[in-house]
């Protein structure tokens, strides 16, 4: 089986009362390959800003 790469769970960002990111899980093992997509405003950008330690 293979080892968890990240696991987040129950995650939330928001800014000023707008909830960017609600209740968010989201698990990657190694050797995943994933893609997130969405339409503008869904989060992405944050969501990889969460991961990357700059939110």
């Amino acid at each position: 089986m293979s080892e968890k790469l990240l696991a987040i769970e129950n995650l939330t960002v928001s800014f000023d009362g707008f909830k960017a990111i609600n209740n968010l899980t989201f698990k990657m093992n190694e050797g995943e390959l994933r893609v997130v997509i969405g339409p503008n405003g869904a989060g992405k950008t944050t969501f990889m800003d969460v991961i990357t330690g700059k939110t």
